[in-house]
């Protein structure tokens, strides 16, 4: 499901008067707690509870909260006031169309990831058996995105974590793609677990140098993976290995994709060339910042 950041009015004439003061007294906590966008996040936290959508809010007149539904609504509210992300609550977030299941185990997938996978299966369609490979898959959004887009190819994902691979296999069940996705257990630094050439590889590794993560935002950096975060002291470290072990293992007119942070663009691009790589392209997300690099193998 998408957290669209704009509040629905709520008012007591279009919801019962028991939900409308129960999402005031919701508000005015989580304000006082610094979770941002409070409204939205208590609009959701109530829509989960209710087993609503949330532009249902509106119409649910005459609703009142079941002694267990008050009972899951407080410790909701209460978890969200200690800055436990909101998708942990919810227990699922929505990426191009589908609905995956996130925990402690991996990341809460990003609008920016988004962009990368939409160029991704743009190139995926373009070829007709393509052999792709997604790097540190975690809740394996990457992978289903391509995989549902990508009907004939055969797509790896790895990661170094068993629990986020036990995950990412999940969210492949439920959305009808477990035959169609291969998970692979490995350390990406230690080389790449495919014999055969490779048509793409898109990574979202991690990025964030390491004395800026105690910075980052409280949901981030207290309940996202530290090893999904931490990109060694300049942020590149997983990039030196991308370009060094991965660029020889794509087909001539094959591609790399990578999301990288703010700022990183053209140090991950100047990593690819030095490795032997072509940069084709560099795309900004939706704050203007170069977010994805892509390139091939060559001068192809």
């Amino acid at each position: 499901m998408r957290f669209w950041l704009h509040e629905i009015p709520l008012s007591s004439q279009s919801l019962s008067v028991r939900v409308a003061e129960e999402l005031h007294k919701a508000v005015i906590i989580l304000e006082d707690s610094g979770v941002e966008s409070a409204a939205v996040n208590a609009q959701w936290l109530m829509a989960h509870v209710l087993g609503c959508n949330r532009p249902e809010l509106g119409f649910r007149q005459g609703s009142t909260l079941t002694a267990e539904q008050k009972s899951q609504w407080n410790q909701l509210v209460a978890e969200r006031a200690r800055r436990i992300p909101l998708q942990h609550l919810i227990g699922s977030v929505e990426f191009c169309g589908f609905e995956l299941v996130v925990n402690k185990h991996v990341l809460v997938p990003r609008p920016e990831t988004e962009i990368l996978a939409e160029e991704a299966c743009k190139f995926a369609k373009m070829r007709e058996s393509p052999v792709i490979l997604d790097i540190g898959t975690g809740s394996g959004c990457l992978a289903i995105a391509i995989a549902a887009q990508s009907p004939k190819g055969a797509v790896h994902a790895l990661d170094i974590s068993q629990e986020a691979l036990k995950l990412a296999q999940g969210n492949a069940n439920r959305n009808g793609l477990s035959e169609r996705i291969i998970f692979h257990e490995t350390d990406m630094r230690e080389g790449c677990p495919i014999e055969e050439a490779l048509d793409l590889i898109v990574s979202n590794p991690p990025y964030i140098p390491t004395a800026e993560i105690d910075t980052l935002q409280e949901e981030v950096r207290e309940h996202d993976p530290r090893l999904a975060l931490d990109g060694g002291e300049d942020g590149l470290d997983y990039y030196h290995s991308l370009t060094m072990n991965y660029l020889r293992h794509l087909k001539p007119q094959g591609r790399l994709m990578l999301e990288v942070g703010d700022g990183q663009a053209q140090k991950v691009s100047d990593l690819i060339i030095k490795y032997g790589g072509c940069v084709l392209d560099i795309l900004s997300d939706l704050n203007n910042v170069e977010r994805i690099v892509v390139a091939s193998p060559g001068n192809s």
